[in-house]
């Protein structure tokens, strides 16, 4: 209550009030001098406290005005809450500069047309999806264009010998073309388990007699 606050003066011995004045009686329905608890909740704190006018019991006029603007303050104006996106998020520079066309899309077209809910759940989900196919479009362009060879230690490793394990006519195959899986699946013994593009590598081709002078 600030400096404004002034102890009401004392007229009662009661303890419980500022002004010493008792607060005023409940009547219970079952006349007995137990509290009065909620039917609900046998143990409820609240007590004689629940009623208001008990509450207000003892105040001054001047601390009654101050409980009423409190109470004022308390309801909210009509456009309240209001989420103020700068306060309530800090973006970096470039998140910033990835959501701002997603963030307009959703603020001039997917909001008005599909409403808050199901326009924030577009604007969620389509750019997660949109950036899972690039990254599995990426992966997929690595392990088929630049797998590992015997060249260089980057790319994706793969084992083609496995491949025989999951060969469910592999008989069959043996028996109508002889000799396709060893072209299929190239063994990587016979290579010193050196990578199969070892056997195709083209630093030692014989390309002929060189037309230059030197």
């Amino acid at each position: 209550m600030g400096n404004l606050y002034s102890a009401p003066e004392r007229t009662g011995k009661s303890p419980y009030t500022r002004t010493g004045e008792p607060p005023p009686k409940l009547i219970n329905p079952t006349g007995s001098d137990a509290p009065s608890h909620k039917v609900h909740n046998q143990m409820s704190l609240e007590l004689h406290m629940a009623d208001e006018r008990v509450r207000t019991a003892g105040l001054s006029p001047a601390e009654r005005e101050w409980r009423r603007k409190w109470l004022t303050d308390q309801a909210l104006h009509p456009d309240e809450p209001i989420s103020v996106d700068a306060v309530n998020r800090t973006l970096n520079p470039i998140r910033v500069l990835y959501r701002w066309p997603w963030d307009k899309l959703y603020i001039h077209f997917l909001r008005p047309t599909f409403g808050v809910y199901y326009g924030h759940c577009i604007r969620v989900a389509v750019p997660k999806i949109i950036i899972g196919f690039l990254l599995v479009q990426a992966l997929y362009y690595e392990w088929k264009y630049n797998p590992k060879n015997w060249q260089h230690h980057k790319g994706v490793e793969h084992s083609p010998e496995k491949q025989n394990q999951v060969l469910l006519r592999g008989k069959w195959i043996e028996e109508k073309y002889p000799g396709l899986k060893e072209k299929a699946f190239p063994d990587q013994a016979q290579y010193d388990y050196v990578n199969p593009t070892f056997a195709k590598r083209t630093a030692f081709l014989d390309v002929g007699e060189t037309p230059r002078p030197w």
